[in-house]
């Protein structure tokens, strides 16, 4: 019986050395782990792993139910705290925008076959939003029933990304930014406000979802050569 247990032991201690003796010879992203958020391809090559890093967001946009009417809105908080009212649509914008980027990022780099991971890849994408989405009045119109403010919504900011290898603290492999006012991105809404305190009829929220739905979209637009699977290769192996 004690040799039996000697024997196994043995055959155990050989086994954690030769598991050793394989970890070492592979590369980190052979153990990375499946991210958690990120859709994406799964794939068992390390090469076209890819780590992303939470996307970081700053949103400044109008608070839905404004219009011209901050008397309305204020009744509308309840306690009067516009602040707290501007803080809670800016959060549900940033989770839109969140969202969207995950979506459009996520399948592209299904297409292209790429494999996102939480850690441990040769590469980390790091991306970084700084929003801000400001009306433009075109018309005002005054009824006895109500008033009506039509015009455009219009975005601007600044999109950056950084590509990094494994090495923490390193200088970036690649890193650039999109002006998103160049991308020319605009939207109508309309706010209407009854005189008698009636419901308000306010595309403020669609509006500015459709523009941070367009940003995600045009911004991969703006790098998504960057981001094929082809040129991460190339760039991991620097």
């Amino acid at each position: 019986m004690s040799l039996n247990r000697h024997f196994l032991s043995t055959v155990w201690v050989k086994t954690q050395i030769l598991f050793l003796a394989v970890s070492a010879c592979l590369p980190s992203a052979a153990f990375a782990k499946v991210s958690s958020v990120w859709p994406g391809y799964n794939g068992s090559d390390a090469a076209t792993w890819l780590a992303v890093a939470p996307v970081e967001i700053r949103i400044e946009a109008p608070t839905p139910l404004t219009g011209n009417n901050l008397q309305l809105l204020l009744a509308l908080s309840g306690d009067g705290d516009l602040g707290e009212l501007r803080q809670k649509a800016s959060q549900e914008f940033s989770d839109y925008l969140n969202q969207q980027v995950q979506k459009r990022f996520g399948d592209f780099f299904i297409d292209e076959r790429v494999h996102l991971v939480d850690e441990g890849a040769l590469l980390t994408l790091s991306t970084n939003f700084d929003v801000r989405i400001r009306q433009k009045i075109s018309d005002i119109v005054s009824r006895k029933n109500y008033d009506l403010e039509k015009g455009i919504m219009i975005a601007y900011g600044k999109f950056h990304y950084r590509l990094e290898g494994p090495v923490v603290g390193a200088q970036a492999l690649r890193e650039g930014t999109v002006d998103i006012s160049e991308l020319a991105l605009q939207t109508n809404y309309s706010t209407l406000v009854p005189k008698d305190a009636g419901t308000v009829e306010d595309t403020t929220r669609e509006a500015t979802e459709r523009l941070l739905a367009d940003i995600a979209e045009e911004v991969l637009d703006q790098i998504e050569n960057i981001l094929e699977a082809d040129s991460l290769v190339v760039l991991a192996r620097r």
